[in-house]
């Protein structure tokens, strides 16, 4: 005689701490953490202002190389003058 399904309840999932979930923890672990929405906004502001950083970085970095050679010049007319 064939018994009535009742939707899956003999089976077990990682998503419902099943055996499954026992047998592999790192699955479970994995699917709990992609569900998992906390500290998104967190992460994006931090994402933003790594990239704001590394602008502002290769602003510096731009700005007193070409300063640089004006430094360098203006060190060289003085000198020479005196």
């Amino acid at each position: 005689m064939h018994e009535p399904s009742c939707g899956g309840a003999g089976t077990s999932d990682a998503r419902f701490g099943g055996p499954a979930g026992l047998l592999n923890p790192v699955a479970a672990a994995t699917a709990r953490f992609a569900r998992d929405e906390r500290g998104s906004t967190a992460i994006e502001y931090a994402l933003i202002g790594s990239l704001i950083f590394l602008v502002a970085a290769g602003s510096i970095r731009l700005y007193v190389n070409r300063m640089g050679g004006v430094y360098n010049q203006i060190s060289t007319a003085v000198s020479q003058s005196d």
